[in-house]
Protein backbone atom coordinates (compact mmCIF):
# COMPACT_ATOMS: atom_id res chain seq x y z
CA UNK A 1 0.00 0.00 0.00
CA UNK A 2 2.67 2.70 1.10
CA UNK A 3 4.59 1.59 -2.14
CA UNK A 4 1.26 2.03 -4.57
CA UNK A 5 0.91 5.84 -2.69
CA UNK A 6 4.69 6.47 -3.55
CA UNK A 7 3.87 5.61 -7.68
CA UNK A 8 0.88 7.64 -7.83
CA UNK A 9 2.49 10.46 -5.70
CA UNK A 10 5.80 10.49 -8.03
CA UNK A 11 3.39 10.24 -11.14
CA UNK A 12 1.79 13.23 -9.83
CA UNK A 13 4.91 14.95 -9.16
CA UNK A 14 6.09 14.18 -12.33
CA UNK A 15 2.93 15.61 -14.56
CA UNK A 16 3.43 18.78 -12.78
CA UNK A 17 6.95 19.09 -13.62
CA UNK A 18 5.78 18.46 -16.50
CA UNK A 19 3.46 20.82 -17.37
CA UNK A 20 5.60 23.60 -15.58
CA UNK A 21 8.00 22.43 -18.30
CA UNK A 22 5.77 23.57 -20.92
CA UNK A 23 4.53 26.71 -19.56
CA UNK A 24 7.58 28.27 -18.90
CA UNK A 25 10.80 26.21 -20.85
CA UNK A 26 9.80 28.27 -23.95
CA UNK A 27 10.45 31.21 -22.80
CA UNK A 28 14.18 30.28 -21.23
CA UNK A 29 15.00 29.00 -23.92
CA UNK A 30 13.77 31.59 -26.81
CA UNK A 31 15.88 34.03 -24.75
CA UNK A 32 18.77 32.47 -25.44
CA UNK A 33 18.08 30.97 -29.36
CA UNK A 34 16.74 33.72 -32.20
CA UNK A 35 16.58 31.00 -34.35
CA UNK A 36 12.97 30.52 -34.89
CA UNK A 37 12.77 27.64 -37.50
CA UNK A 38 15.18 25.83 -34.64
CA UNK A 39 13.07 26.34 -31.71
CA UNK A 40 10.26 25.08 -32.88
CA UNK A 41 11.65 21.74 -34.32
CA UNK A 42 13.27 21.69 -30.58
CA UNK A 43 9.47 22.67 -28.73
CA UNK A 44 8.22 19.42 -30.80
CA UNK A 45 10.94 17.06 -29.70
CA UNK A 46 10.38 18.24 -26.50
CA UNK A 47 6.46 17.28 -27.06
CA UNK A 48 6.88 13.56 -28.39
CA UNK A 49 9.74 13.20 -25.41
CA UNK A 50 7.30 13.94 -22.95
CA UNK A 51 4.18 12.32 -24.52
CA UNK A 52 6.30 9.27 -24.69
CA UNK A 53 7.67 9.44 -21.64
CA UNK A 54 4.68 9.79 -19.95
CA UNK A 55 3.18 6.86 -21.72
CA UNK A 56 6.10 4.20 -20.91
CA UNK A 57 5.38 5.48 -17.29
CA UNK A 58 2.04 4.51 -17.30
CA UNK A 59 2.30 1.80 -18.99
CA UNK A 60 4.47 0.08 -16.25
CA UNK A 61 2.29 1.12 -13.25
CA UNK A 62 -0.59 -0.42 -14.93
CA UNK A 63 1.07 -3.39 -16.02
CA UNK A 64 2.25 -3.99 -12.53
CA UNK A 65 -1.12 -3.40 -11.05
CA UNK A 66 -2.47 -5.41 -13.51
CA UNK A 67 -0.47 -8.67 -11.99
CA UNK A 68 -1.23 -7.97 -9.14
CA UNK A 69 -4.91 -7.86 -9.48
CA UNK A 70 -4.10 -11.60 -11.39
CA UNK A 71 -2.68 -12.47 -8.74
CA UNK A 72 -4.47 -11.63 -5.99
CA UNK A 73 -7.70 -13.37 -8.22
CA UNK A 74 -5.65 -16.55 -8.27
CA UNK A 75 -4.90 -16.42 -4.59
CA UNK A 76 -8.97 -15.98 -3.89
CA UNK A 77 -9.88 -18.80 -6.38
CA UNK A 78 -7.28 -21.42 -4.77
CA UNK A 79 -8.27 -20.16 -0.93
CA UNK A 80 -12.01 -21.10 -2.42
CA UNK A 81 -10.78 -24.16 -3.45
CA UNK A 82 -9.17 -25.16 -0.56
CA UNK A 83 -12.00 -23.81 1.55
CA UNK A 84 -14.48 -25.65 -0.36
CA UNK A 85 -12.16 -29.24 0.08
CA UNK A 86 -11.33 -28.54 3.82
CA UNK A 87 -15.00 -28.48 4.51
CA UNK A 88 -15.61 -31.57 2.40
CA UNK A 89 -13.38 -32.78 4.10
CA UNK A 90 -14.64 -32.43 7.49
CA UNK A 91 -17.69 -33.75 6.79
CA UNK A 92 -16.19 -36.84 6.42
CA UNK A 93 -14.33 -36.35 9.54
CA UNK A 94 -17.29 -35.19 11.51
CA UNK A 95 -19.53 -37.88 9.81
CA UNK A 96 -17.45 -40.47 10.36
CA UNK A 97 -16.45 -40.39 14.58
CA UNK A 98 -20.25 -39.84 14.42
CA UNK A 99 -21.69 -42.95 12.69
CA UNK A 100 -19.44 -45.14 15.53
CA UNK A 101 -20.84 -43.03 18.39
CA UNK A 102 -24.65 -43.38 17.58
CA UNK A 103 -24.28 -46.78 15.70
CA UNK A 104 -22.14 -48.61 18.85
CA UNK A 105 -25.16 -46.74 21.17
CA UNK A 106 -27.50 -47.67 19.40
CA UNK A 107 -25.91 -51.68 19.50
CA UNK A 108 -25.72 -51.08 23.42
CA UNK A 109 -29.67 -51.10 23.86
CA UNK A 110 -29.82 -54.53 21.87
CA UNK A 111 -30.73 -57.58 24.35
CA UNK A 112 -28.47 -60.30 24.40
CA UNK A 113 -25.37 -58.86 24.83
CA UNK A 114 -22.42 -60.33 26.51
CA UNK A 115 -20.31 -58.34 28.71
CA UNK A 116 -17.11 -58.42 26.64
CA UNK A 117 -19.17 -56.93 23.69
CA UNK A 118 -20.54 -54.46 25.96
CA UNK A 119 -17.33 -53.24 26.71
CA UNK A 120 -15.85 -53.22 23.26
CA UNK A 121 -18.74 -51.26 22.07
CA UNK A 122 -18.05 -48.79 25.08
CA UNK A 123 -14.69 -48.82 24.08
CA UNK A 124 -15.17 -47.98 20.20
CA UNK A 125 -17.80 -44.95 21.43
CA UNK A 126 -14.90 -43.50 23.46
CA UNK A 127 -12.36 -43.88 20.60
CA UNK A 128 -14.86 -42.05 18.24
CA UNK A 129 -15.78 -39.33 20.50
CA UNK A 130 -12.03 -38.30 21.48
CA UNK A 131 -11.55 -38.14 17.68
CA UNK A 132 -14.54 -35.82 17.41
CA UNK A 133 -13.05 -33.84 19.96
CA UNK A 134 -9.80 -33.53 18.55
CA UNK A 135 -11.40 -32.61 15.03
CA UNK A 136 -13.70 -29.66 17.27
CA UNK A 137 -10.53 -28.65 19.20
CA UNK A 138 -8.56 -28.16 16.20
CA UNK A 139 -11.47 -26.48 14.17
CA UNK A 140 -11.79 -23.63 17.26
CA UNK A 141 -7.95 -23.45 17.36
CA UNK A 142 -7.37 -22.45 13.52
CA UNK A 143 -10.15 -20.05 14.11
CA UNK A 144 -8.92 -18.07 16.90
CA UNK A 145 -5.54 -17.89 14.91
CA UNK A 146 -7.24 -16.96 11.65
CA UNK A 147 -8.84 -14.20 13.59
CA UNK A 148 -6.15 -13.05 15.72
CA UNK A 149 -7.45 -14.18 19.19
CA UNK A 150 -4.58 -16.15 20.65
CA UNK A 151 -1.79 -15.20 22.95
CA UNK A 152 1.16 -16.62 25.05
CA UNK A 153 0.78 -17.61 29.00
CA UNK A 154 4.27 -18.25 29.34
CA UNK A 155 4.54 -19.97 32.99
CA UNK A 156 7.06 -22.49 34.70
CA UNK A 157 6.22 -25.83 33.36
CA UNK A 158 8.11 -29.45 33.95
CA UNK A 159 9.46 -30.54 30.22
CA UNK A 160 9.87 -34.13 31.25
CA UNK A 161 6.21 -34.09 32.69
CA UNK A 162 5.21 -32.97 29.83
CA UNK A 163 6.76 -35.51 27.60
CA UNK A 164 5.38 -38.66 29.42
CA UNK A 165 1.70 -37.04 29.16
CA UNK A 166 2.75 -36.97 25.73
CA UNK A 167 3.91 -40.32 25.92
CA UNK A 168 1.64 -41.48 27.69
CA UNK A 169 -1.09 -40.81 24.65
CA UNK A 170 -0.04 -42.38 22.56
CA UNK A 171 1.76 -45.47 23.38
CA UNK A 172 -1.45 -47.24 23.36
CA UNK A 173 -2.72 -46.20 20.11
CA UNK A 174 0.79 -47.02 18.30
CA UNK A 175 0.72 -49.97 15.80
CA UNK A 176 2.03 -53.45 17.02
CA UNK A 177 5.53 -53.33 14.56
CA UNK A 178 6.32 -49.55 15.84
CA UNK A 179 8.15 -48.57 19.19
CA UNK A 180 7.38 -45.44 20.83
CA UNK A 181 10.77 -43.90 21.95
CA UNK A 182 11.09 -40.48 24.32
CA UNK A 183 14.21 -38.51 24.95
CA UNK A 184 14.53 -36.06 27.93
CA UNK A 185 17.71 -33.89 27.48
CA UNK A 186 17.50 -32.61 31.54
CA UNK A 187 17.60 -34.60 34.80
CA UNK A 188 13.60 -34.73 36.19
CA UNK A 189 15.32 -32.17 39.15
CA UNK A 190 15.82 -29.72 36.74
CA UNK A 191 13.58 -29.80 33.79
CA UNK A 192 11.62 -26.82 34.40
CA UNK A 193 11.41 -24.17 32.09
CA UNK A 194 9.13 -21.12 30.88
CA UNK A 195 6.96 -21.58 28.06
CA UNK A 196 3.36 -21.64 27.36
CA UNK A 197 2.56 -25.34 28.11
CA UNK A 198 -0.27 -25.89 26.50
CA UNK A 199 0.72 -24.59 23.00
CA UNK A 200 4.00 -26.84 23.40
CA UNK A 201 2.15 -29.68 24.36
CA UNK A 202 -0.23 -29.17 21.70
CA UNK A 203 2.42 -29.10 18.99
CA UNK A 204 3.90 -32.09 20.50
CA UNK A 205 0.87 -33.80 20.44
CA UNK A 206 0.28 -32.96 16.57
CA UNK A 207 3.69 -34.11 15.59
CA UNK A 208 4.25 -37.03 17.43
CA UNK A 209 0.14 -38.31 16.44
CA UNK A 210 1.02 -37.56 12.91
CA UNK A 211 4.22 -39.23 13.01
CA UNK A 212 2.13 -42.42 15.11
CA UNK A 213 -0.16 -42.22 12.03
CA UNK A 214 1.77 -42.53 8.97
CA UNK A 215 4.01 -45.12 10.80
CA UNK A 216 3.51 -48.77 10.07
CA UNK A 217 6.81 -50.15 10.96
CA UNK A 218 9.74 -49.08 13.00
CA UNK A 219 10.24 -46.70 15.39
CA UNK A 220 8.58 -42.94 16.64
CA UNK A 221 11.03 -41.15 18.53
CA UNK A 222 10.47 -37.76 20.34
CA UNK A 223 12.64 -35.65 22.94
CA UNK A 224 13.81 -32.74 23.16
CA UNK A 225 18.15 -31.73 24.17
CA UNK A 226 19.52 -28.28 24.83
CA UNK A 227 21.49 -25.86 22.48
CA UNK A 228 22.94 -22.80 24.13
CA UNK A 229 20.35 -20.27 24.81
CA UNK A 230 17.49 -22.70 22.65
CA UNK A 231 15.87 -26.22 23.47
CA UNK A 232 15.31 -27.93 20.18
CA UNK A 233 12.34 -30.55 20.44
CA UNK A 234 12.49 -33.34 17.69
CA UNK A 235 9.54 -35.97 16.56
CA UNK A 236 11.85 -38.73 13.84
CA UNK A 237 9.58 -41.32 12.64
CA UNK A 238 9.96 -43.89 10.02
CA UNK A 239 7.17 -43.64 8.06
CA UNK A 240 6.07 -43.02 4.29
CA UNK A 241 7.38 -39.71 4.93
CA UNK A 242 6.83 -36.56 2.53
CA UNK A 243 8.11 -35.17 -0.84
CA UNK A 244 9.53 -32.37 -0.95
CA UNK A 245 6.88 -30.61 -3.37
CA UNK A 246 4.61 -30.31 -0.45
CA UNK A 247 7.35 -29.54 2.38
CA UNK A 248 6.14 -25.58 2.33
CA UNK A 249 2.62 -26.96 1.76
CA UNK A 250 1.66 -28.88 4.82
CA UNK A 251 2.26 -25.73 7.45
CA UNK A 252 -0.20 -23.66 5.47
CA UNK A 253 -3.85 -23.49 6.61
CA UNK A 254 -6.26 -25.94 4.62
CA UNK A 255 -3.50 -27.83 3.39
CA UNK A 256 -2.64 -32.14 3.45
CA UNK A 257 0.24 -33.34 1.52
CA UNK A 258 -0.11 -36.02 -1.27
CA UNK A 259 -4.01 -36.44 -2.51
CA UNK A 260 -3.21 -40.46 -2.18
CA UNK A 261 -2.33 -40.49 1.11
CA UNK A 262 -5.05 -38.21 2.32
CA UNK A 263 -7.37 -40.60 0.96
CA UNK A 264 -5.23 -43.83 3.35
CA UNK A 265 -5.11 -41.82 6.09
CA UNK A 266 -7.94 -40.24 8.72
CA UNK A 267 -7.21 -36.59 9.47
CA UNK A 268 -8.34 -32.77 8.90
CA UNK A 269 -4.69 -31.33 8.01
CA UNK A 270 -5.45 -28.98 10.27
CA UNK A 271 -2.12 -29.97 13.16
CA UNK A 272 0.38 -28.77 11.19
CA UNK A 273 -1.14 -25.38 10.46
CA UNK A 274 -1.79 -24.80 14.23
CA UNK A 275 1.75 -26.26 15.32
CA UNK A 276 3.05 -23.48 12.79
CA UNK A 277 1.08 -20.47 13.92
CA UNK A 278 1.80 -21.71 17.99
CA UNK A 279 5.86 -21.93 17.16
CA UNK A 280 5.25 -18.32 15.44
CA UNK A 281 3.87 -16.90 18.58
CA UNK A 282 6.44 -18.45 20.87
CA UNK A 283 8.96 -16.83 18.78
CA UNK A 284 9.86 -20.60 17.40
CA UNK A 285 10.43 -22.12 13.85
CA UNK A 286 9.50 -25.68 12.58
CA UNK A 287 11.86 -27.20 10.15
CA UNK A 288 11.18 -30.79 8.35
CA UNK A 289 13.43 -33.12 6.94
CA UNK A 290 11.66 -35.71 4.81
CA UNK A 291 11.85 -37.89 1.65
CA UNK A 292 9.15 -40.72 0.57
CA UNK A 293 9.94 -43.74 2.10
CA UNK A 294 12.54 -42.30 4.37
CA UNK A 295 10.55 -41.34 7.15
CA UNK A 296 10.20 -37.48 8.82
CA UNK A 297 12.07 -35.65 11.11
CA UNK A 298 10.85 -32.30 12.47
CA UNK A 299 12.70 -30.28 14.84
CA UNK A 300 11.71 -26.82 16.09
CA UNK A 301 13.51 -24.71 18.45
CA UNK A 302 12.55 -22.58 21.42
CA UNK A 303 14.24 -19.72 23.51
CA UNK A 304 15.60 -22.02 26.48
CA UNK A 305 14.34 -20.08 30.14
CA UNK A 306 14.77 -22.63 32.87
CA UNK A 307 12.92 -22.23 36.06
CA UNK A 308 12.59 -23.15 39.27
CA UNK A 309 11.81 -26.64 39.97
CA UNK A 310 8.60 -27.41 40.07
CA UNK A 311 7.24 -30.07 42.60
CA UNK A 312 6.21 -33.67 40.97
CA UNK A 313 2.60 -33.49 39.68
CA UNK A 314 1.28 -36.57 41.34
CA UNK A 315 -2.67 -36.37 41.30
CA UNK A 316 -3.72 -36.22 44.76
CA UNK A 317 -6.95 -37.87 43.93
CA UNK A 318 -4.66 -40.59 42.68
CA UNK A 319 -3.77 -40.99 46.72
CA UNK A 320 -7.54 -40.92 47.66
CA UNK A 321 -8.90 -44.92 48.66
CA UNK A 322 -12.00 -45.87 46.09
CA UNK A 323 -13.52 -46.31 49.42
CA UNK A 324 -12.67 -43.03 50.72
CA UNK A 325 -16.28 -40.51 51.35
CA UNK A 326 -17.19 -37.13 50.66
CA UNK A 327 -19.69 -37.50 53.50
CA UNK A 328 -20.57 -34.35 55.04
CA UNK A 329 -18.83 -32.02 52.04
CA UNK A 330 -21.37 -29.94 50.47
CA UNK A 331 -20.92 -28.56 46.94
CA UNK A 332 -22.63 -26.05 45.11
CA UNK A 333 -22.89 -26.75 41.48
CA UNK A 334 -23.38 -24.00 39.29
CA UNK A 335 -25.12 -25.21 35.80
CA UNK A 336 -27.73 -24.10 33.86
CA UNK A 337 -27.49 -27.80 31.68
CA UNK A 338 -29.56 -30.49 33.20
CA UNK A 339 -27.24 -32.90 31.33
CA UNK A 340 -24.27 -31.52 32.44
CA UNK A 341 -25.23 -31.52 36.19
CA UNK A 342 -26.63 -35.01 36.02
CA UNK A 343 -23.06 -35.97 34.60
CA UNK A 344 -21.46 -34.54 37.56
CA UNK A 345 -23.78 -35.81 40.43
CA UNK A 346 -23.26 -39.38 38.49
CA UNK A 347 -19.73 -39.03 39.08
CA UNK A 348 -19.99 -38.37 42.70
CA UNK A 349 -22.81 -40.78 42.88
CA UNK A 350 -21.32 -43.23 46.10
CA UNK A 351 -18.72 -40.61 47.87
CA UNK A 352 -21.46 -39.44 50.39
CA UNK A 353 -21.12 -35.61 49.05
CA UNK A 354 -24.21 -33.44 49.33
CA UNK A 355 -25.01 -31.82 45.83
CA UNK A 356 -27.03 -28.49 45.95
CA UNK A 357 -27.72 -26.90 41.99
CA UNK A 358 -27.98 -23.42 41.07
CA UNK A 359 -29.16 -22.89 37.18
CA UNK A 360 -27.77 -19.43 37.10
CA UNK A 361 -25.12 -17.14 38.36
CA UNK A 362 -27.32 -15.13 40.51
CA UNK A 363 -28.93 -18.20 42.03
CA UNK A 364 -25.35 -19.39 43.08
CA UNK A 365 -24.43 -15.89 44.52
CA UNK A 366 -27.46 -16.00 46.83
CA UNK A 367 -27.12 -19.75 47.91
CA UNK A 368 -23.73 -18.42 48.86
CA UNK A 369 -24.85 -15.40 51.11
CA UNK A 370 -27.34 -17.05 52.94
CA UNK A 371 -25.58 -20.54 53.66
CA UNK A 372 -22.39 -20.56 55.05
CA UNK A 373 -22.16 -24.48 55.14
CA UNK A 374 -20.78 -24.74 51.36
CA UNK A 375 -17.61 -26.00 51.38
CA UNK A 376 -16.82 -25.97 47.16
CA UNK A 377 -18.37 -24.25 43.98
CA UNK A 378 -18.23 -25.67 40.48
CA UNK A 379 -19.15 -22.48 39.00
CA UNK A 380 -20.14 -23.27 34.99
CA UNK A 381 -18.73 -19.36 32.76
CA UNK A 382 -21.55 -19.28 30.36
CA UNK A 383 -24.81 -19.13 32.00
CA UNK A 384 -28.38 -17.05 32.04
CA UNK A 385 -29.29 -13.99 34.00
CA UNK A 386 -25.88 -13.83 35.07
CA UNK A 387 -21.87 -15.65 33.67
CA UNK A 388 -19.67 -17.51 36.06
CA UNK A 389 -17.04 -14.42 35.90
CA UNK A 390 -19.62 -12.06 37.80
CA UNK A 391 -21.16 -14.44 39.87
CA UNK A 392 -17.71 -15.49 41.12
CA UNK A 393 -16.11 -12.31 41.56
CA UNK A 394 -19.44 -11.59 44.04
CA UNK A 395 -18.78 -14.52 45.62
CA UNK A 396 -15.39 -14.12 46.75
CA UNK A 397 -16.04 -10.62 48.33
CA UNK A 398 -19.15 -12.54 50.48
CA UNK A 399 -16.50 -15.39 51.24
CA UNK A 400 -12.67 -14.65 50.11
CA UNK A 401 -11.62 -18.36 51.22
CA UNK A 402 -14.71 -20.52 49.42
CA UNK A 403 -13.08 -22.34 46.44
CA UNK A 404 -14.44 -22.22 43.05
CA UNK A 405 -13.59 -24.31 40.87
CA UNK A 406 -14.67 -22.87 37.09
CA UNK A 407 -16.00 -25.59 34.50
CA UNK A 408 -16.61 -24.61 30.78
CA UNK A 409 -16.85 -25.69 27.27
CA UNK A 410 -17.30 -22.11 26.42
CA UNK A 411 -13.89 -20.37 27.20
CA UNK A 412 -10.62 -21.80 25.47
CA UNK A 413 -7.66 -22.66 27.69
CA UNK A 414 -6.11 -19.57 26.34
CA UNK A 415 -7.95 -17.12 28.41
CA UNK A 416 -7.70 -18.72 31.92
CA UNK A 417 -5.99 -15.70 33.18
CA UNK A 418 -8.96 -14.06 32.45
CA UNK A 419 -10.41 -17.06 35.05
CA UNK A 420 -7.81 -16.51 37.87
CA UNK A 421 -8.61 -12.70 37.33
CA UNK A 422 -12.43 -13.18 38.48
CA UNK A 423 -11.54 -15.17 41.02
CA UNK A 424 -11.33 -18.45 40.77
CA UNK A 425 -9.03 -21.25 42.40
CA UNK A 426 -8.76 -23.63 39.39
CA UNK A 427 -10.35 -24.71 35.68
CA UNK A 428 -11.98 -27.53 34.46
CA UNK A 429 -12.14 -27.63 30.85
CA UNK A 430 -15.03 -29.54 29.22
CA UNK A 431 -15.24 -32.44 28.49
CA UNK A 432 -13.77 -33.78 31.75
CA UNK A 433 -13.43 -37.28 33.57
CA UNK A 434 -14.14 -38.45 36.64
CA UNK A 435 -10.09 -38.69 37.35
CA UNK A 436 -9.95 -34.75 36.52
CA UNK A 437 -13.33 -33.92 38.47
CA UNK A 438 -11.47 -35.55 42.07
CA UNK A 439 -8.07 -34.38 41.44
CA UNK A 440 -9.50 -30.71 41.54
CA UNK A 441 -11.91 -31.66 44.18
CA UNK A 442 -9.41 -33.34 46.04
CA UNK A 443 -6.63 -30.40 45.52
CA UNK A 444 -8.50 -27.86 47.98
CA UNK A 445 -10.45 -29.99 50.35
CA UNK A 446 -8.48 -33.78 51.05
CA UNK A 447 -5.45 -32.16 52.92
CA UNK A 448 -7.39 -29.46 55.11
CA UNK A 449 -7.62 -29.91 58.87
CA UNK A 450 -11.70 -30.60 59.18
CA UNK A 451 -10.87 -33.74 57.19
CA UNK A 452 -13.58 -33.91 54.75
CA UNK A 453 -12.38 -37.19 53.63
CA UNK A 454 -13.27 -39.89 55.65
CA UNK A 455 -14.70 -43.07 56.01
CA UNK A 456 -18.64 -43.94 56.30
CA UNK A 457 -19.59 -43.89 59.19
Amino acid sequence: MKKTRFEYKFTFIYLLLGLLWILFSDRMIGSMITDHDYLTRLQTYKGWFYVILTAILFFHILRKHLVKLRTAEKKAVESDRLKTAFLQNISHEIRTPMNGIIGFSSLLGENGLTEEQKKEYVAYIIQSANRLLDLVNQILDISLIETGNITVNNRPASLNALLKDVFSQWHTMIKEDVELKMSCGLPDHSDSMVTDEYKLKQVLNNLVGNAVKFTEKGHVHFGYAIKGNEIEFFVKDTGIGIDRRFHADIFQRFRKAEPSSSKIYEGAGLGLAICHSNLELMNGKINLESEPGHGSLFRFALPYKPAKTLPPKDSIASKVPETASLKGVNILVAEDEILNYKYIEDLLAGTGVNLISAVNGSQAVNYCRDHNDVHLVLMDIRMPVMDGLEATRRIKELRPELPVIAQSAYIEKDRQPQVREAGFDDFLFKPFLKEELMDAIAGFLYKRETGFFGTDQ
